[in-house]
């Protein structure tokens, strides 16, 4: 597992030699010829951790809970791409092959599909009908976590499942009030079955935002503001100081014997330095500053 020296010297190599340094840590990279084709390296290297865990853990209900989510957001991606006329780009990560999502989404039959993505199914046809992409990725994700709510193997996974609720939410939130993308009523924004009520977010976004942190202090989430998340951040910072502190949440429980929590601590992990690592990449491919590329590998590793 890479760290944070290891991070700091792919920003300062050259960039002829970034790509082989790379390979040191993602074994996933091996069949990459070009560091413009970086996503194929890091999904390769998370996909490869899923097949692991498959291998054995076999097809039971805890590899279900562990992969079931890629399913539902290659569905969404699917019915996107149909509705936009575009080819989506589907995670192989899902229980369910890319190519039986794919034709399900095109033909409007989920016949051959596993019935937690038929229900997907139904519940998302009247949006596709009426061309509503962004309520698509809502309801998806909504349907995503309430299943995973109800998947989950043991007390820790659910209560795992609800954390992953309340990031969402509180990225939106934070995002909407500093971007105003969307205007009206926003109620259907929050996922219900987090550690915070849904309604908080509601009855909390007219409130000044220093009221919403102050609300903070009073959750699991109250490390936030120690991780840079105050009103004056920038964007990007928003999903580094919600890694950082979900992972500090669920560390205690990385140890824990005969449970799934530690591969879950492990997925976390591993997606958040696949965040630094793509951070690294497109910086280098852009040309920024290496000290700018630094700044924002610094706020992952907080």
């Amino acid at each position: 597992m890479p760290d944070r020296a290891w991070f700091m010297r792919m920003v300062r190599s050259p960039a002829r030699q970034l790509l082989a340094g790379v390979r040191e840590q993602y074994a996933g990279f091996e069949g990459v010829d070009a560091l413009h084709d970086f996503e194929t390296g890091i999904e390769a290297d998370i996909g490869s951790l899923y097949e692991l865990f498959s291998s054995v853990l076999g097809d039971g209900p805890l590899t279900v809970f562990l992969r079931a989510a890629a399913d539902f957001d290659n569905y969404v991606l699917a019915l996107k791409g149909k509705m936009l006329g575009s080819e989506p780009v589907l995670l192989p990560f899902g229980l369910t092959g890319t190519e039986v999502v794919a034709a399900a989404a095109g033909s409007g039959e989920p016949y051959l599909l596993p019935e937690y993505l038929k229900e997907l199914h139904d519940a998302l046809a009247g949006f596709l009908e009426k061309g509503q992409p962004a309520a698509l990725d809502r309801e998806g994700e909504r349907a995503k976590w309430k299943f995973l709510l109800g998947a989950a193997p043991s007390e820790e996974a659910r209560h795992w499942v609800r954390l992953r609720i309340d990031k969402a939410n509180i990225k939106s939130f934070a995002r909407l009030r500093m971007t105003g993308l969307r205007k009206g009523d926003i109620s259907d924004t929050w996922i219900a079955g987090g550690t915070i009520e849904a309604s908080r977010f509601g009855s909390l976004y007219s409130e000044p935002f220093e009221d919403f942190l102050s609300f903070l202090g009073s959750t699991e989430w109250r490390g936030l503001p120690a991780m840079g998340f105050d009103r004056g951040m920038e964007t990007w910072k928003i999903d580094t100081a919600l890694d950082s502190t979900l992972l500090d949440l669920i560390s205690g429980t990385r140890a824990h014997f005969f449970d799934v929590m530690p591969l879950l601590y492990h997925l976390e992990l591993r997606e958040r330095n696949g965040r630094i690592l793509r951070t690294i990449i497109t910086g280098r491919i852009n040309n920024l500053p290496e000290d700018d590329i630094a700044e924002s590998v610094e706020a992952f590793l907080t």
